[in-house]
């Protein structure tokens, strides 16, 4: 049974300059300018994935969805249209940066999104230390992890930090209990791990860390409520038994990530 439909939203517009950036193998399926958004093939998918189970919506993008708000507005709309139906939760990837950066931008658009159904924000984090995020992200600064959790708790949403597990940020059991409990004291609702991959959808050997640091960061994390969340393969079993279903930018509609790629 379906249990999860993803769409892809926006441009391939982004503030970030990511060295391992899992949107660049989409990028050139996405549309030029924001604003641009394929209604009938979002509502009829939709209509589709909902008719077989799907309740949770997640939006993404190959860039930074923040940057495409006329097309998120306009995808939520679509979502929050469809007589009879209602997705729950209805979460957004993003990196942060502008919500932490654009005070102007947080008051045009997250009441509007709020009132439209959106409900989280899922922010990965590379580190508590803003420096680190900043260079990780190859940008010059990254806004601070208070602005962005206050910002997004103030306008009524509730914050998830994603955590990628890598030899350049995160890849040891002490990096990681610090890491998730830094954020739990930052007040962040939830957080989720799971092991950097390559442009195939797989775990890169190279930059994953230890299994037996991955296994002592899974035990502990199985310790620490439902909040706290670290997915090895699972995530990987669930697409691969089409609980959850994409909506890729070339109109694919697909059980792998990779599954828009092929020419």
């Amino acid at each position: 049974m379906l249990k999860s439909f993803s769409l892809f939203v926006g441009s391939s517009q982004c503030n970030a300059n990511c060295k391992h950036c899992a949107g660049n193998i989409l990028r050139k399926y996405a549309p030029k300018t924001d604003g641009i958004v394929d209604e009938e093939l979002i509502a009829k998918t939709a209509v589709a994935c909902y008719n077989e189970g799907a309740r949770y919506l997640s939006l993404s993008s190959s860039g930074e969805p923040t940057l495409s708000p006329l097309a998120v507005t306009k995808t939520l709309e679509i979502i929050n249209g469809l007589e009879g139906m209602e997705f729950y939760p209805i979460n957004l990837y993003t990196n942060g940066i502008r919500i932490g950066s654009d005070e102007g931008f947080c008051k045009q658009y997250l009441p509007l999104w709020k009132n439209l159904g959106l409900t989280n924000f899922y922010v990965t984090v590379h580190s508590i230390d803003e420096k680190k995020n900043a260079e990780v992200y190859g940008v010059k600064q990254y806004p601070s992890l208070d602005i962005i959790i206050n910002r997004v708790h103030a306008y009524g949403y509730k914050m998830r930090a994603n955590i990628v597990l890598s030899k350049r940020t995160v890849s040891t059991f002490e990096q990681y209990v610090a890491m998730v409990e830094g954020l739990r004291l930052k007040g962040v609702d939830a957080v989720s791990a799971w092991v950097i991959r390559n442009d195939k959808d797989e775990p890169d050997t190279e930059l994953s860390p230890l299994e037996s640091e991955l296994d002592k960061m899974s035990e502990w994390a199985k310790n620490q409520g439902p909040e706290i969340r670290l997915l090895r393969e699972k995530h990987m079993e669930v697409y691969q038994k089409s609980e959850k279903l994409t909506l890729f930018p070339d109109g694919t509609l697909s059980n792998t990530w990779c599954g828009s790629t092929e020419d």
